[in-house]
């Protein structure tokens, strides 16, 4: 249950959640509007760094004016807890958009380059966003795209210290960067990355890193190449491919050096109207069937004008040219698994007694020592009257002891 004010702002429903906290569409009485109400969730107070990484995206926000960037009005603090009201954007989540089909090539390449060039001005100002994702970019109704949720944004300072508590991952694993996921230092080529995987999957309908759980996804971003947008679908030009690649390469030097770049890389493809020509048109799937119906009509026209003229002998020929036969398949040489070097999960609670969850698959109850594969993993506490505690645990061939305390909620 969520209180029905939070400072001066009347809370009227919830919008969303996350693992900092809850956002809620509020109402401002003093000038009457409606604003987005975000508010720590009350676990995450009893750390000081939480707390301090929720004051610090208030003031993140708070430095930057750009028009493509939500609006913070607020920060106080009310109920044990701390709220910012920020801008409410009448909208879609960009995930929404992904799932809505593929973008021409004109819209998809200015987007991209509005949200580069957004990025470009949060990094002149000292300020990563850590955690660029379809939920994080809002498509206004008349078709703006606002950039929100500075929550895990890094301020330059060179007298700060990194403030990243250990087993504990600071974005969204699927959107990563390769630096982000192995702890080193990051700078705002991380975000182009991100930004790069999000342009990825608008354009292509699939993410360039997949796997069936946490450890393959971080291993695909850190060790493999994405499938080339080209190899994908033929039908896109070679170097729109090689742009979407240079986003995501791995060694961060062989990336856009900045968002200026990357908006000027994504801004020329729209001034060569030969390069959108091949780009827009029907969506991939419909083009494959158009192509094959095409290939298939010429084909039998083809073989009936060659039948007509050359006989039997040419038919077989250019039967076995459209249909050529498939080449030898060879059998891998059956390898015996390498076994994964297991660790303890030492979980306690306080109280006890509460539900243990890894990667969402029940795993006992407070306290418990868990043997598990070494690897990373989401870990959550779960006991009736308390709130509910998440975070992203490496778990590490020494162990890893996890103390939790628990909060009763209201």
């Amino acid at each position: 249950m969520y209180a029905e004010k939070y400072g001066r702002y009347q809370i009227q429903r919830e919008l969303g959640s996350g693992t900092m906290g809850m956002v809620y569409l509020a109402h401002d009485p003093h000038i009457d509007r409606p604003v987005a109400l975000k508010v720590l969730r009350p676990d995450r107070v009893v750390s000081e760094e939480f707390e301090q990484r929720f004051l610090k995206e208030a003031r993140a926000i708070g430095r930057l004016s750009h028009p493509n960037i939500v609006v913070v009005y607020d920060v106080g603090r009310d109920h044990g807890t701390i709220y910012i009201a920020m801008e409410y954007l009448e909208g879609n989540p960009f995930n929404e958009i992904i799932e809505a089909g593929r973008p021409e090539y004109a819209q998809w390449a200015e987007v991209g380059a509005q949200l580069a060039e957004t990025l470009a001005y949060a990094h002149q100002k000292g300020i990563i966003h850590r955690d660029v994702k379809p939920s994080n970019i809002i498509m206004t109704h008349d078709e703006r795209v606002k950039l929100t949720d500075f929550g895990i944004a890094r301020i330059e300072d060179p007298s700060a210290t990194l403030q990243t508590q250990a087993g504990e991952i600071l974005g969204t694993p699927v959107y990563m960067s390769p630096e982000q996921v192995i702890g080193q230092a990051v700078d705002g080529r991380s975000d182009l990355f991100s930004l790069g995987v999000v342009l990825y999957e608008w354009l292509l309908g699939q993410r360039p890193f997949r796997g069936d759980n946490l450890a393959a996804i971080f291993r695909a971003i850190t060790n493999m190449n994405p499938p080339a947008p080209y190899d994908l679908d033929p039908f896109l030009p070679q170097g729109l491919s090689e742009l979407l690649l240079r986003c995501l390469e791995k060694p961060i030097e062989r990336r856009f050096q900045s968002g200026q770049e990357m908006a000027a890389a994504l801004r020329a493809g729209i001034d060569q109207p030969s390069f959108l020509g091949e780009v827009q048109g029907p969506p991939r799937k419909a083009r494959w069937r158009l192509s094959r119906l095409f290939l298939g009509a010429l084909g039998f026209i083809l073989l009936g004008v060659l039948g007509y003229l050359e006989g039997p002998r040419m038919i077989q020929q250019m039967w076995l040219w459209i249909n050529p036969m498939p080449p030898p398949v060879e059998v891998p040489l059956e390898t015996t698994p390498q076994p994964q070097p297991e660790a303890a999960l030492n979980v306690i609670s306080d109280p006890s007694g509460a539900q243990i969850f890894i990667d969402n698959n029940p795993k006992g109850i407070t306290p418990a020592n868990l043997l598990l594969p070494v690897g990373k993993y989401e870990v959550k506490i779960s006991l009736p009257d308390y709130g509910e505690w998440k975070a992203q645990v490496q778990l590490t061939e020494q162990g890893v002891p996890l103390h939790v305390k628990l909060v009763p909620m209201d």
